[in-house]
């Protein structure tokens, strides 16, 4: 697995150098209010593996990858990895963005607010996932923003609602909704090997 990330890696640093430095760049920002940081771990996590999966379509690189000896497990899960280390990677400099932006950020929950970003990253590949390897790509996009729209609707609702009534919304520990994402996103290669095998492009 380790030759397939290393060539993810290299056609990663080969087509998106510049969407690697506004990654690292963005996170590294203070949110001031835009929350461009809290929008770039998410990018990273789900826009730059994407954005591997869909070069790799257009160059056929699953037709190769049947000729060389990788299981389907081995093809589908260094997919994941990367996605996970490119969250993780923004993860590391939205961190050291708030080390940088000193103490006063660290008090403003900023750490449960990338505790949260993470778990929607990783529920968003658990679905994302399987639907690329099932349909492709650009299939699978149009399927995810039905989704997102949907999420974004009730995260609307649900900021609303704790704005106007905080009583009706209970607390939920992040730490346990973290934990769901990742045996969510765990859960789902599974499922992703399976749609990789019977998929229709």
């Amino acid at each position: 697995m380790k030759a397939l990330l290393y060539k993810d890696f290299l056609v990663l640093w080969k087509q998106m150098k510049f969407v690697i430095f506004m990654v690292a760049i963005f996170c590294l920002l203070p949110n001031l209010g835009f929350g461009l940081n809290n929008m770039w771990v998410v990018y990273a996590g789900l826009v730059i593996p994407t954005s591997l999966l869909a070069y790799d379509e257009r160059a056929r690189w699953d037709n190769l990858a049947e000729m060389l000896p990788y299981s389907p497990r081995q093809l589908v899960l260094s997919r994941y990895v990367f996605g996970w280390g490119a969250t993780l990677f923004a993860g590391v400099f939205y961190c050291i963005g708030l080390l940088i932006n000193g103490q006063e950020s660290l008090e403003t929950g900023s750490f449960a607010t990338l505790a949260a970003l993470f778990s929607v990253v990783l529920v968003f590949q658990a679905v994302l996932f399987p639907l690329i390897f099932r349909m492709g790509v650009e299939k699978a996009r149009v399927c995810m923003i039905l989704v997102i729209a949907g999420v974004m609707g009730v995260w609307g609702a649900s900021a609303y609602l704790l704005e106007k009534q905080p009583a009706l919304l209970p607390h939920v520990p992040l730490p346990p909704v973290l934990v769901v994402a990742v045996v969510l996103c765990l859960a789902s290669v599974k499922a992703a090997e399976k749609q990789y095998a019977g998929r229709r492009w």
